[in-house]
């Protein structure tokens, strides 16, 4: 069933079975949408019910309230996710983020700790070093004067530059361009400013199970999503050889596998 949004309620997409009590929730990427699950939902929908929504200003949430560079925060869009559930009845969900997804969850969290079951990570983004938080920054500000299309392309074949990931490189280009040129600098200048705050979070555990899958070829974030696992060794790391950063896109069966396996030792 897919909804469009009424400019207060993000745009989603739901699959349900009656026999399914358990929820998961899909986090996307900044730039991308909640098609970037496809080569999920098959395999999932089996199991439990899904929700795929589209955040602020990406897919079908177009006409959500533009706010201001200096107002734009991700409490906003983790609240965004938790208001949906309410309207949907979804008291608690598992949770899989890819990419600035899996900020997105760590904000829920930090909101709600008790709505969330577990959570699964791909391409997690869980520090900006300090290549990365350049990238971001230089993004910024090549971006009064580059078409916003245009830079992403760019930063698309940074994060994403080998033949293998072109797949999911080409998907994520394909879905930021229906972005509006005023939302994806807001988007922007939230992320790159996102260091502090992810230097913070990085010394606290998360408090439920989670697993993350990470392509080794990532070479933006693995060695702090190792770093990471390794500070809190009851967090389940799963590294996929031959992979990129968009590991469920580029390695849909071993996500997929992997991730179902976590989740089916805590269903009901």
């Amino acid at each position: 069933m897919l909804k469009q949004n009424d400019n207060e309620l993000l745009s989603f997409t739901t699959y349900t079975q009656p026999e399914h009590k358990n929820w998961i929730v899909f986090v996307h990427g900044a730039g991308g949408s909640s098609k970037t699950f496809s080569r999920q939902i098959a395999a999932f929908k089996k199991h439990f019910n899904l929700l795929l929504p589209d955040m602020r200003h990406h897919g079908g949430s177009q006409d959500i309230e533009l706010l201001s560079e200096n107002d734009m925060s991700f409490d906003i869009v983790g609240r965004d996710i938790l208001d949906l559930m309410d309207h949907l009845e979804i008291e608690t969900a598992h949770f899989i983020g890819i990419s600035m997804g899996s900020i997105v969850i760590r904000m829920i969290e930090q909101l709600a700790p008790e709505r969330i079951e577990s959570i699964i990570i791909g391409g997690g983004v869980m520090k900006l070093n300090t290549r990365t938080h350049i990238l971001f920054r230089a993004g910024l500000f090549f971006s009064k004067w580059l078409p916003y299309h245009r830079l992403y392309q760019m930063v698309a074949h940074i994060l994403m530059p080998k033949e293998n990931h072109a797949i999911a490189r080409k998907l994520f280009i394909r879905e930021a361009s229906k972005v509006k040129e005023e939302a994806f600098k807001s988007w922007l200048s939230l992320i790159s400013g996102l260091k502090t705050k992810l230097d913070e979070l990085f010394d606290v555990p998360l408090k439920v199970p989670t697993l993350m899958i990470t392509g080794t070829q990532d070479f933006a974030f693995v060695d702090d999503i190792r770093e990471y696992a390794n500070l809190f060794p009851f967090v389940k790391i799963t590294e996929i050889p031959k992979c990129g950063h968009v590991c469920n896109i580029e390695k849909a069966d071993l996500f997929n596998k992997h991730s179902l396996e976590f989740l089916l030792s805590f269903k009901s």
